[in-house]
């Protein structure tokens, strides 16, 4: 069974590969190199938390502000996923 399951695998990966190269993909049959943590960017305008040390020396009233905008992000963001822009579907 293990065989079988290897070789339709096999058959898988090489029917997906010729369907990139289709596309315009460049495939090599070289394994992956896995890239180190430090080069992974943080997406932009994404929800990131950030070290509450660095904002000890930040003003009250900038912290109310900065919670505000990211506030804002986020319902934005939460009103653009949801099917239908939040409103519930009519059935009938």
């Amino acid at each position: 069974m293990i065989t079988l399951f290897e070789h339709s695998e096999k058959r898988l990966g090489d029917i997906l590969k010729f369907e990139a190269q289709i596309h315009g993909a460049k495939i090599d049959d070289k394994a992956p190199s896995v890239a180190p943590q430090a080069s992974v960017e943080k997406p932009k305008g994404g929800f990131v938390f950030g070290d509450p040390e660095a904002y000890k020396d930040v003003p009250m009233e900038k912290r109310e502000e900065m919670t505000r905008n990211m506030m804002n992000r986020h319902k934005i963001w939460a009103q653009e996923s949801r099917p239908l822009g939040g409103k519930e579907a009519r059935m009938g």
